[in-house]
């Protein structure tokens, strides 16, 4: 056996330990051991003048969850309620507008390339850089929104889009929605290209309207997109923290306070690292309860 053989099967034999090694050392030091971590931290209180931690057992979701007087923390239900109305407002509104983005940009427009390239630039940005922009444009006196909405005449007196929760929940929703739609509208475009032109061309001679092409031919093939979009997106959403905090902080009075923030304000701002912790593993059983749905909705394939 020659030597460049003897080479061949050396390499063919730890082909396969030296590529998954790797990546088994990747996630577990990437997710088994900070979810591990997280657990650990839930299940332990720490002294925030002497740094000492001790084992409180369930005592930290005790207070996340059930804290306060009623059955359940009455932080807990406001909370999760305004991170309901934030991450299904934003998921949904970015969802439609990008798939009808998606479905424009999929024709045959003059300057497609120049469209398709326009619209990721919301999503490239940096979201704390982001936040800050709508911030400004959101500001009572020299804000932009405010300045259009004077000069078109539909309002009389500035508002103060950030001082009110309804209208701050809605500015939130909106810096949402721009930020992430580019991200809704990619993942689409790639699932509309993908739908073979014939079925589309049979479906039309066949007499079937756009409504009906759209559901029998392009949504079936459009599924596997549309779970990768949703997950991705409800998923930073859920734990979506720059933004919100950068535009709002949680206020006013808490009105847009979501788990993300919550979060944030329990473990750093208050430095109760384990209550943090506990809302961490709520908000990971969660996330992964919403993606379980969407694959159950989502999973079946026309290329299976």
């Amino acid at each position: 056996m020659s030597d460049q053989q003897t080479l061949r099967r050396t390499l063919d034999r730890w082909f396969i330990p030296l590529t998954v090694v790797p990546t088994a050392l990747w996630v577990l030091g990437i997710i088994v051991y900070p979810t591990l971590r997280l657990l650990w931290s839930s299940l332990h209180s720490r002294n925030a003048v002497t740094g000492d931690r001790s084992f409180v057992g369930l005592q930290n979701f005790q207070q996340i969850l059930f804290g306060g007087p009623g059955l359940f923390n009455p932080d807990f239900l406001t909370y999760t309620g305004h991170t309901a109305v934030y991450v299904g407002c934003s998921v949904t509104f970015s969802f439609v507008i990008g798939l009808g983005v998606a479905m424009l940009l999929n024709k045959d427009l003059a300057g497609r390339g120049w469209l398709r390239t326009a619209v990721i630039v919301p999503w490239v940005l940096p979201y704390v850089m982001s936040g800050l922009m709508w911030r400004w444009m959101f500001q009572p006196q020299l804000g932009a929104i405010n300045g259009v909405l004077y000069q078109l005449g539909l309002i009389s007196d500035r508002i103060a889009f950030l001082s009110d929760g309804t209208m701050a929940m809605i500015a939130l929703i909106i810096a949402d929605v721009w930020v992430f739609t580019p991200f809704i509208i990619i993942i689409l475009l790639a699932g509309l290209q993908n739908v073979p032109k014939q079925l589309h061309d049979a479906a039309e001679v066949d007499g079937a309207g756009q409504i009906a092409r759209f559901w029998n031919v392009t949504y079936p093939f459009l599924k596997p997109s549309i779970l990768v979009a949703l997950t991705i997106r409800i998923v930073f959403d859920i734990r979506a923290l720059d933004i919100v905090w950068v535009l709002t902080q949680g206020g006013p009075g808490k009105q847009t306070e979501v788990w993300a923030s919550w979060l944030y304000r329990t473990a750093q701002v208050f430095n109760q690292p384990g209550q943090g912790a506990a809302l961490g593993v709520v908000v990971l059983v969660t996330t992964f309860a919403v993606i379980a749905v969407l694959y159950k909705a989502f999973g079946d394939s026309p290329y299976q």
